[in-house]
């Protein structure tokens, strides 16, 4: 048996065989090693290409945000500069509503004041009609002569 073996290990290593494969294998590795080492390299050169556009871009944009921020900052501090003006307006508007508002309440008072008044001379006016209608001897109550 240790025989057979031997013959058959001579067939595997001679003419061809199992060592033509590892030999080849051997030699194919080294090739192929160079080769994935080109591989990667061309991969890292459209990797860095495409990452410095998508940079360039990104850059680009970032300008366009930053730019558009500060427009939009300047019209935020505008709305607050008219929002602060109009807070001042209402604020001196309450204050003319409220003096308006007093005035208003001292004018109704005195119209109601006059008024009371009016009615006390009126009265006083029926009394000095009728007063003046007896002495003048004519007993009319609304002022007539019967």
């Amino acid at each position: 048996m240790p025989e057979q073996w031997a013959l058959i290990l001579a067939a595997l290593f001679g003419a061809g065989g199992l060592g033509a494969v590892i030999v080849n294998a051997f030699a194919g590795r080294k090739r192929t090693s160079a080769e994935v080492e080109k591989i990667k390299a061309d991969a890292v050169a459209v990797l860095t290409e495409a990452y410095e556009k998508r940079l360039s871009s990104l850059t680009q944009r970032s300008v366009q945000l930053e730019e558009k921020v500060e427009c939009l900052e300047k019209r935020v501090d505008e709305l607050k500069m008219q929002l602060s003006d109009r807070d001042n307006i209402i604020l001196v508007l309450q204050k003319e509503n409220t003096n308006l508002q007093t005035q208003l309440d001292k004018m109704s008072d005195a119209v109601k004041a006059r008024d009371k008044r009016i009615r006390e001379l009126e009265r006083q006016v029926a009394e000095l009609i009728q007063r003046i209608n007896i002495l003048n001897g004519s007993e009319s109550v609304d002022g007539k002569e019967q």
